[in-house]
């Protein structure tokens, strides 16, 4: 397979990753990528092409979520069953309470891109209906995903 049909691939897995990430992982991808390629300077393009992808899926979860935020309700959710769950829900609570500010919720959408607490799934849609500028949230979404896709090819590739 050539490079850039890699690069379209990483692209589209992106954007899919981010629209249904209950189907797509886009960590395993990069995974993925690393046993595909030889060269870790085309691993390092790929991951860019995926990161520029999954900005795009969520950008536009974000725009959706700002055009029906008037409909969107509170879910109930089951209590936590230990202690760990409890601090971790207590943590995901806090940051997500941190997206009602237009700024510093950008601290929440970054951790959430980079260590997945709390899923970035539900970040992008309470960011969406909260008043966060689009570009600090698609900025902090590349950056958080990029260092965690870097990291994972790092740790398992040795990249760079």
């Amino acid at each position: 397979m050539g490079e850039l049909a890699l690069a379209a691939a990483a692209f589209a897995f992106g954007v899919g990753s981010s629209l249904l990430p209950m189907f797509l992982n886009a960590e395993a991808y990069v995974v993925v990528l690393g046993t595909v390629t030889k060269s870790q300077v085309l691993l390092f393009w790929l991951i860019m092409a995926l990161s520029v992808g999954t900005v795009i899926g969520k950008v536009v979860v974000f725009d959706l979520a700002r055009k029906g935020s008037g409909k969107l309700r509170s879910v109930d959710r089951k209590p936590p069953r230990n202690r760990f769950t409890a601090r971790i829900r207590a943590f995901s609570n806090w940051m997500l309470g941190l997206l009602e500010r237009p700024y510093l919720g950008a601290a929440t959408v970054f951790a959430s891109s980079a260590l997945m607490v709390p899923p970035l799934a539900i970040v992008a849609i309470i960011a969406g209906a909260s008043q966060q500028p689009r570009w600090l949230f698609a900025l902090m979404v590349f950056v958080g995903r990029t260092l965690q896709y870097l990291a994972i090819a790092f740790l398992l590739h040795g990249v760079f």
